[in-house]
């Protein structure tokens, strides 16, 4: 979050990161608008930040994980 907010593209809202049962961290937070996304996918710090996430994790859409299928999905809290 603080690279994403040097570069102006998210808010000061803190985000959420939470653990599906299979272990997947799922972190929401928000973007300043939709051009703050289309800058993201241009901004060499931000490629960066995404290529070492890759190195440890795989990035998957929210509907592969099964607590988002479900109406009140239950995740475990993360710090």
């Amino acid at each position: 979050m603080p690279r994403l907010r040097a570069e102006g593209l998210v808010t000061d809202r803190a985000p959420i990161a939470m653990a599906a049962e299979d272990g997947t961290v799922v972190e929401v937070f928000e973007w300043a608008s939709r051009e703050a996304i289309e800058r993201a996918h241009a901004s060499p710090v931000v490629h960066a930040m995404w290529e070492e996430f890759g190195a440890v994790c795989d990035y998957v859409p929210i509907a592969s994980v099964a607590e988002a299928s479900a109406l009140f999905s239950e995740m475990t809290p993360l710090d």
